[in-house]
């Protein structure tokens, strides 16, 4: 009927729920619509408190008196989801709110604390907010996203709900294999590390992050927020030992080191690193400790499905393969590459390490070194028994290259059924001269997409 408010005629249980979606100051300021919204906000079982609007000091009491009031109007209630972003200075007392939160039953938990420093005598130091102590505790916890946040030894770490967590940036002063030890349905994993934490550099034990899990499926580092043009002044090996991982994405170099174990569930590996922190330089291929550290780590990831390499990452697996041979990838059925034209040549001896390979996704970036002797001759085993679909992708300036890198897989593939040229690399033109060329496999199709 006109002018009837069919929103405010539905149950409360309904309207704090739709609420619970919005920020927290959105829905606060739902209670001008009328004297039926006025409170209703304070029922909402999630807050989203964005700290970083408090601009002044002053305004310190009004956050307190806010926050205090929201916990405090009906504290038997669940606040089943808490998301805070905090100021770019540290508030006394803020993270006993937050540890009162966690009492309530909290399920998703997204902290993103700020890098304080405090000044004394002209010199900066530099603070550390710390989780608190019932975080550990928890048996209500689901998901956990903690950034810039400091976290303590507990002594007891046992949160039996927990599934995901993100930690990124955090300072630690607990070791991360004690705190995985506590978790034992945790399935997805993701870290950047903290690579200038004073106190990890000051002691040696921190010198070690041990990824230990039976029941972790997915793990991922992510690129740290800021680009930094330096070696990372802590030192620190990376140890995964998670017999049930599936899924692995290593986005950065953050670590001087990796060691894999037991990694037997493997299904798809995301490679974007170099082996070697420096933002800008590669190993020295003739380093024997260097060499042994890459051959063990793939050696550990060797039977997994479906892989993805960056264009840095090809650079260093070119740099290795001159002192030493890469692991056969037996189980591997599909490859998703990015080959600087520089590096075309070293493509049949890397795809000679996939001997039953059926997809191959090949994005070929320009380089300013081109190759222009190119000459694709060796056939690895998995071009000429099992290869059965190619994609070139992404511009691909080098006309006589394009041509001879699909003139390569159309000669030499047996089984091949589909050839897919992208627009961005192959031109309407190219694509005719392609389509001209003989073909190997009797029943494959090229495709233009």
């Amino acid at each position: 009927m006109p002018g009837c408010d069919m929103i405010s005629e539905l149950p409360d249980s309904l309207l704090t729920q739709i609420l619970s979606y919005l920020p927290t100051g959105d829905s606060v300021q739902t209670g001008i619509l009328s004297k039926r919204w006025k409170n209703l906000w304070l029922s909402v079982p999630a807050l989203d408190l964005n700290c970083f609007l408090i601009a002044y000091e002053d305004d310190e009491e009004v956050l307190f008196t806010f926050v205090e009031r929201f916990l405090e109007f009906s504290p038997e209630s669940s606040l089943l989801k808490v998301k805070v972003r905090c100021r770019p200075r540290m508030i006394d007392g803020f993270m006993d709110r937050v540890g009162t939160m966690i009492s309530r039953g909290t399920q998703h938990l997204d902290v993103v604390s700020r890098n304080c420093y405090l000044e004394e005598r002209g010199i900066y130091y530099a603070c550390v907010e710390f989780m608190p102590m019932n975080l550990y505790t928890s048996k209500t916890l689901v998901y956990l996203k903690l950034s810039s946040s400091g976290l303590m030894d507990p002594g007891l770490v046992f949160m039996p709900c927990l599934r995901f967590m993100h930690l990124e940036e955090v300072k630690w002063r607990v070791h991360l294999e004690k705190v995985l030890s506590g978790c034992p349905v945790l399935e997805e994993l993701t870290l950047a590390r903290d690579t200038d934490d004073d106190y990890a550099l000051r002691n040696d034990e921190f010198g070690v992050m041990r990824v230990r899990s039976r029941s972790l499926k997915r793990f991922s580092v992510l690129p740290l927020r800021e680009v930094r043009d330096y070696h990372s002044r802590v030192e620190c090996t990376l140890e995964i030992d998670a017999p049930g991982l599936e899924y692995m994405s290593l986005g950065e170099d953050q670590f001087d080191s990796i060691v894999v174990k037991n990694l037997t569930s493997m299904i798809m590996v995301n490679l974007d690193i170099k082996f070697v922190i420096n933002l800008y330089g590669f190993f020295d291929p003739w380093d024997a400790s260097k060499r042994n550290e890459i051959r063990g780590f793939l050696n550990g990831i060797s039977s997994v499905r479906h892989i993805i390499i960056s264009e840095k990452t090809v650079k260093a697996l070119d740099l290795y393969s001159k002192g030493g041979m890469i692991p056969k990838f037996n189980n591997l059925s599909r490859l998703e590459a990015v080959f600087p034209s520089a590096l075309l040549q070293f493509l049949p001896a890397f795809l000679e390490c996939c001997p039953n390979l059926k997809h191959l996704v090949l994005k070929v970036a320009h380089s300013e070194e081109m190759n222009e002797g190119l000459e694709l001759t060796d056939v690895p085993r998995c071009v000429s028994t099992t290869l059965e679909c190619v994609e070139i992708k992404d511009k691909f300036e080098w006309e006589e290259g394009k041509m001879k890198v699909a003139s390569y897989f159309l000669e030499n593939s047996v089984v091949l059924k589909k050839l897919i040229l992208s627009p961005t690399a192959y031109n309407q033109n190219i694509y005719e001269k392609v389509n001209k060329l003989p073909k190997r496999s009797p029943v494959c199709q090229i495709i233009h997409e």
